[in-house]
């Protein structure tokens, strides 16, 4: 087998059954996953010569004479010593990764892409092309100085096998990626089922020329929307409570703020992250269904499916209501619930946006969904309170168990979508199309019983929009799953039903 990366692009066997043949990654890798556990090895190393060295003299006494740390009446055994430790575990940890990166191997074939890796104990793990629902592109700080790019294919499995190319060049990347989007196979329409609206085949494989730009995130509003939340305010009151502390007691002051370190540096972490996030964010339209582009030191590439988005949530945090700014965010099939960060990154579709972007982004997020008559019922569920208008909301007596929002907390719904509003101060909708809807639930707690209220639970993939109508009437939620089991069934029936395919739209 040749220890050679990847080509950039070409057919990964002859024909359907002859084998495709197993590759390496990029050689650099090791580098990009090694340089971190060699620098701590080797700080590690001269922390303990230092110590060793400097630790009697900083640590005894009284004052010392500069002529006690002489360092060269050590010797040259000592530093022969030294260097070789030092070499020896630097080689050791550059060894575990070169081995590591010998035995991991990749296989792009006709059907499957396989990765093997592992020296003791082998794994491989593969996803099979007719599953495969996007290909993105990442590019992590280090591994964009160097040119390298990681190919991370997103399975239909709730993204729990999904397997990456790490590394390629960022161009072999982007070439095989266009490569295969030109040769996944789209969703079968059996009984003259219409496809999907982002299953047309392009002419082309779908690389960046067929990307057209619907929305981009300008700078200032991304770091104004970071300095008008909780965390912001947060650090604020930190950062203003340290010179306070000191001023006040001397002696206790430097104690406090050591221990106000940590908070300073979890929650300025969490403000860098949702720059870093949205930073330069941009949203784009292609034949495969949406991609969304950003990143500050790293580079992140993502495409959505249209067909899969589930269910879309938006949200109008308190703080961002004076300058009109919403976030949406939407709940993929075949993504699942990630890890807090990696789940803000596969959900958003805008991070911070004005009501026209929201709007833009529902049209194309939901495509077979009315956009007139979706961005009033989202309006109205942002915008509008207590029973005005056409949401059904939670009876006076939930005051008791929700004294703040129950006369927010409500649903509306048309032929296509159910709509749920909630929240007072910061408010929030979310849209599941009718078709989407997998199962309802009408759940009552003791104390509910006791008020003859229900919670209505619609469920459908994980994700970060929560589909809850809380405090309802009994009668007003046993109604609501009724009607939205209908609708689902009807939906569907009709999703089913032949219909020919729309041309896809030149705009956003």
């Amino acid at each position: 087998m040749s220890g050679a990366p990847a080509p950039a692009a070409g057919p990964a066997a002859g024909h359907p059954g002859e084998e495709a043949a197993w590759r390496r990654v990029h050689p650099l890798t090791p580098v990009v996953r090694g340089w971190l556990a060699v620098l701590v090895l080797g700080g590690a190393f001269v922390n303990i010569v230092l110590d060793d060295l400097v630790g009697g003299y900083l640590g005894a006494p009284g004052p010392r004479p500069p002529e006690d740390l002489d360092l060269s009446r050590l010797g040259t055994g000592f530093w022969l010593a030294a260097a070789g430790g030092a070499a020896l575990l630097l080689g050791v940890a550059a060894g575990v990764v070169l081995v590591s990166w010998w035995f991991t191997r990749f296989q792009v074939g006709t059907e499957h892409v396989r990765v093997r890796s592992g020296v003791l104990f082998r794994r491989e793990r593969q996803a099979r092309l007719d599953r495969v629902q996007a290909i993105d592109i990442h590019r992590p700080f280090v591994p964009r100085l160097l040119g390298l790019a990681e190919l991370k294919f997103e399975v239909a499995d709730a993204g729990e096998s999904a397997v990456s190319l790490a590394y390629l060049t960022h161009a072999q990347a982007r070439a095989l990626r266009a490569e295969l989007l030109g040769r996944l196979p789209r969703p079968a329409a059996p009984g003259g089922r219409r496809p999907a609206p982002w299953a047309h085949p392009p002419a082309a494989p779908a690389g960046e020329e067929h990307e057209h730009p619907v929305l981009a995130v300008p700078a200032g509003r991304l770091i104004g929307s970071v300095l008008a939340s909780g965390t912001a305010l947060v650090l604020v009151a930190l950062l203003a409570a340290a010179p306070v502390a000191l001023l006040a007691d001397p002696v206790a002051g430097p104690g406090l703020l050591a221990a106000w370190i940590p908070g300073l540096l979890s929650f300025g972490a969490v403000a860098y992250r949702r720059v870093e996030q949205g930073w330069r964010f941009r949203l784009l339209r292609l034949p495969e269904g949406l991609r969304v582009r950003h990143g500050l030191l790293g580079v992140r590439s993502q495409t959505v499916p249209v067909g899969r988005i589930q269910a879309v949530g938006v949200d109008r945090p308190l703080l961002w209501r004076p300058f009109g700014w919403y976030r949406v965010r939407v709940n993929v099939a075949g993504y699942g619930p990630g890890a807090g960060d990696e789940e803000a990154l596969r959900s958003t579709l805008l991070p911070v946006g004005t009501r026209a972007e929201v709007h833009a982004v529902l049209r194309l997020a939901l495509p077979a969904v009315p956009p007139a008559g979706l961005a009033a019922l989202v309006d109205e569920g942002l915008h509008g309170s207590g029973g005005q208008g056409r949401f059904t909301t939670s009876p006076r007596r939930a005051r008791w168990l929700d004294p703040l929002t129950h006369r927010r907390t409500g649903f509306a719904a048309d032929e296509a979508v159910l709509v749920v509003r909630g929240g007072r101060m910061a408010r929030r909708a979310a849209v599941v199309p009718h078709e989407k809807t997998q199962s309802v639930a009408v759940q009552q707690g003791p104390l509910e019983r006791a008020l003859a209220l229900a919670d209505v639970h619609l469920h459908s993939v994980p994700g970060p929009v929560s589909v809850v109508v809380p405090h309802l009437d009994a009668a007003a939620a046993r109604g609501l799953a009724a009607a939205q089991a209908v609708h689902a069934t009807g939906a569907r029936r009709l999703a089913d039903a032949p219909r020919p395919p729309r041309p896809p739209q030149e705009g956003p």
